[in-house]
This record gives C-alpha cells, sequence and structure tokens, in this order.
C-alpha cells in the first residue's frame, strides 16, 4: 500500500511540474487596438494632425499638438476651444479625454493606455473622429490614454 501512495504522490507532482511549465510558457496577452471611426472629423478644428478633447463628441476644451508623436501626455493641458465650451480649461490631457479626431490626409492616429506608445489603443483613419471606448475590459480609454501618435501612413 505504501508503494501505491509514493506512485501516487510522484505522480501528482509531475502533474502539477507540468501544469506549471505551460503556464510559465503561455504567451503574454496581445494589446488590443479598436477603431472607433464615428463621423468625418474634416470640418471641425483638429489642429494640424490630431486633437484631443475633454468630452465625448469633440466638445468643450481641446489640446491640438503641432508634432506627429506625444510619448506622455502628461505634460499638456486642454485650453479653450472656441465655440465648443471651456469646460475642462487647465486640466492635464493624460487621462481625462473623452473623444478624438483625425485631421491628417493619410494617416492613422491612434492614442493608448500607457506612455511610451503602449497598451490598448484606439484608433481614427484620416478624416474621422470618435468617441473614446469605456466600460470594456480591453478597450477602455475614454480618462485612460497616455500616449499618442500618427501611424499607418499611405501614399
Amino acid at each position: 500500500m505504501e508503494f501505491v501512495q509514493k506512485c501516487a504522490v510522484a505522480g501528482a507532482v509531475i502533474a502539477l511540474s507540468a501544469a506549471g511549465s505551460l503556464l510559465a510558457a503561455a504567451p503574454a496577452q496581445a494589446d488590443y487596438n479598436l477603431k472607433i471611426d464615428t463621423w468625418a472629423s474634416w470640418g471641425q478644428p483638429c489642429g494640424k494632425y490630431y486633437c484631443l478633447y475633454y468630452s465625448q463628441g469633440l466638445w468643450n476644451a481641446s489640446w491640438r499638438p503641432t508634432s506627429t508623436v506625444d510619448k506622455d501626455l502628461g505634460g499638456n493641458k486642454f485650453y479653450d476651444s472656441g465655440s465648443f465650451g471651456s469646460a475642462g480649461v487647465g486640466v492635464v490631457v493624460r487621462n481625462n479625454a473623452a473623444s478624438m479626431g483625425n485631421h491628417t490626409a493619410n494617416c492613422q492616429v491612434t492614442t493608448y493606455i500607457y506612455p511610451n506608445l503602449t497598451g490598448d489603443g484606439n484608433y481614427l483613419n484620416r478624416g474621422y473622429a470618435g468617441n473614446l471606448t469605456e466600460g470594456n475590459s480591453y478597450y477602455h480609454l475614454r480618462n485612460n490614454e497616455a500616449s499618442i501618435t500618427v501611424n499607418s501612413c499611405g501614399s
């Protein structure tokens, strides 16, 4: 009987060891990017490349950079965008945007959850705007964005 118990314990140890190896070898979860094209943004002021707005629908204070990439939105603040309202003026952009627009001629614009253009993202095709997503475990970017870039440019 003692031999049977030792064999059972040895079998359990081998099974746990194999399971641990499988868990350790599992690939890391991929980042998810979701297209949020909702409406055309050509007629709306969106800066040279793209814009982020404090509120949904490209309303209230905005941030319109003059470069194609910002790896940490923490150094930027929303400013008054004129006739679109002033809620959010002076608020730091990082983790406070609700919508974005793409004003490029032939590129996508992607905003990411983490600095340095990493993590899950929301993207827009050229000439589109949309509300940043919320409530989904993979794509929750509304008030949860940290970097943005122009990418995937065509000819």
